[in-house]
């Protein structure tokens, strides 16, 4: 007896991504901000992944990460724990035409050797949380050890 032959299986589009233990030390990070809630929340984001905001991006073309500036005009990486927490952060209205890239965390926190970046924000839009690029150069340098971070600086990059 003849196998009969299935149709090919149409590709699974992918679901939602999430970072839970990520999203957990960014919360306790808010809740105590201390250099080891840091240290975890960096350890977190290496192990994972962290998803980045390519909106705009031509398809087939090289991604162009969308980033934020502060108040002086410096740039600020946003990097987001979830697919989610991205649709949080644009209005409603952009929400079809958001893309996203999910990157293993040291690559997406590598981005920020791409530009003058002065931080990473996390999850800009609901906790928003900034990270000093101190404390992500010496988290890629020594894989996620904060406490590394050079002259003692506060996370978001202010004195202690």
């Amino acid at each position: 007896m003849a196998r009969r032959e299935r149709p090919p299986v149409a590709p699974a589009r992918p679901g939602p991504y999430r970072n839970t233990p990520a999203r957990e030390a960014l919360e306790s990070l808010v809740a105590a901000p201390t250099v080891a809630a840091v240290e975890q929340l960096l350890a977190a984001c290496l192990e994972g992944s962290l998803v980045v905001d390519v909106t705009g991006s031509e398809p087939g073309g090289v991604p162009h990460v969308r980033t934020v500036a502060t108040t002086t005009g410096e740039l600020v990486l946003p990097l987001f724990t979830s697919t989610d927490e991205v649709r949080v952060a644009v209005p409603r209205r952009q929400h079809p035409t958001v893309q996203m890239l999910v990157l293993p965390g040291r690559e997406a926190f590598a981005l920020i050797g791409t530009a003058d970046f002065v931080a990473v924000q996390l999850d800009p839009g609901s906790i928003a949380q900034v990270i000093a690029r101190s404390f992500i150069e010496s988290a890629l340098a020594t894989g996620g050890d904060a406490a590394a971070a050079p002259d003692g600086a506060a996370p978001d990059g202010s004195a202690p």
